[in-house]
């Protein structure tokens, strides 16, 4: 019987209990022999340094407004797709959607989509851009009472689910699949009179990244940090997990944490940093920052030169 199929087996039967080291013996053998697998690459070498794509994985993303956190998202899920990929995408806050595929078709083809003094795709480009990128997002829209003013996780959720069973293969370990909740306070949050928001924030992340793991099925989520002082120049700080309204859980809970950083009192500087805040697993990935450079006309981001290392990145 295959190891993995026995284990969970084992686990179904009597999770309380657990299992013995034993019972793992025939996955950690091969383990020792091809190594710990690493994740997918972003796309970016000196990202990958530090955070790298794990199916079945949890990772909260953050920043300040204008930051661009959910852009440096979507060209992350373009590179991953290049990869084999397939991702369901609930962004209420990119509508109408057709824009939001025209971001990618920008970012795919390196050239606007609009008008401009830029020379901008053709048409047909366009469509050969539609036809690569064919079956590598679905963007979801939950059926709902259109009383209510918006969508639960478990909807979210369960209509991620839905459309990766359409799609075949659900049970299949090798597919590469991914879903992007951005951003969080676009969630309808029924939280329970008896609950405060930070057990309320506890249990709905364990809940995703229960799911997360189950299907193996990485989720990104995007959530904007609570307010905080400017320093005495009249500065934001660069905003951590703990930052994001709700509670330390963003931090404990995640498997990944990144901010994504944009110096906003200057708006002709691109450069943005990546900030990777948080690894669990070492074999992924390690905390530090990456600086890359944006481009506003196609929405791309590319190296920068220089690299921040991990000794800079605590002594910030």
């Amino acid at each position: 019987m295959n190891d993995a199929i026995r284990t969970a087996e084992l686990v179904a039967k009597n999770p309380l209990a657990g299992c013995t080291p034993t019972d793992f013996a025939g996955l950690l053998g091969r383990l020792w022999e091809q190594g710990m697998p690493p994740g997918d690459k972003t796309g970016w070498p000196s990202v990958d340094k530090l955070y790298t794509v794990v199916p079945g994985q949890m990772t909260i993303l953050t920043g300040w407004p204008g930051s661009g956190k959910s852009e440096w998202l979507d060209a992350l899920l373009l590179n991953l797709g290049k990869q084999g990929w397939k991702f369901a995408i609930f962004s209420p806050e990119n509508q109408p959607t057709e824009i939001h595929v025209a971001k990618f078709i920008e970012k795919y083809l390196c050239k606007p989509f609009g008008a401009g003094p830029t020379e901008r795709a053709t048409l047909a480009e366009v469509s050969d851009a539609i036809e690569a990128m064919d079956g590598w997002f679905a963007f979801l829209c939950p059926a709902v009472d259109t009383t209510q003013t918006g969508f639960c996780i478990d909807e979210i959720l369960n209509a991620a689910e839905a459309h990766f069973r359409l799609q075949g293969g659900w049970a299949d370990a090798k597919l590469k699949r991914g879903l992007v909740i951005d951003p969080w306070n676009e969630i309808e949050h029924l939280r329970p009179r008896d609950l405060s928001e930070t057990e309320y924030v506890s249990q709905t992340l364990s809940r995703v990244r229960a799911w997360a793991r189950a299907a193996r099925i990485h989720v990104w989520i995007v959530a904007h940090p609570q307010k905080l002082r400017r320093d005495e120049n009249g500065k934001l700080p660069i905003p951590r997990p703990d930052s994001i309204s709700g509670s330390q859980h963003w931090w404990n809970k995640a498997d990944n944490a990144i901010t994504v950083w944009r110096a906003l009192d200057d708006p002709d500087n691109q450069n943005v940093e990546v900030h990777v805040q948080k690894v669990r697993f070492k074999h992924v990935g390690r905390v530090g920052i990456a600086e890359l450079r944006y481009d506003r006309i196609t929405g791309r981001y590319s190296e920068m030169i220089r690299q921040v290392g991990v000794a800079d990145y605590y002594s910030r």
